[in-house]
């Protein structure tokens, strides 16, 4: 899958009416946490779409520990 199929399907869930997603002021904030360590801004941003319905989905408040966290199940899965 490219990051650009990601990237709208990503956008699609979070446009959807029933699970509106996070929004696009909490995606750049995050996001801008990959930017600053050298990340491409579409990757920093579909990382941090991931990263944030990860939480909705799952009722964890996004922090930096819960991202640490996330990143390391993800290196592994």
């Amino acid at each position: 899958m490219t990051l650009e199929v990601r990237i709208k399907r990503l956008e699609r869930q979070r446009d959807h009416p029933a699970n509106p997603g996070p929004d696009p002021e909490t995606v750049a904030e995050w996001a801008r946490l990959w930017i600053e360590a050298g990340m491409e801004e579409p990757r920093a941003t579909v990382a941090a779409l991931e990263f944030l319905i990860h939480c909705q989905s799952t009722g964890v408040t996004p922090t930096i520990a819960a991202l640490n966290k996330w990143a390391h199940c993800e290196s592994e899965g």
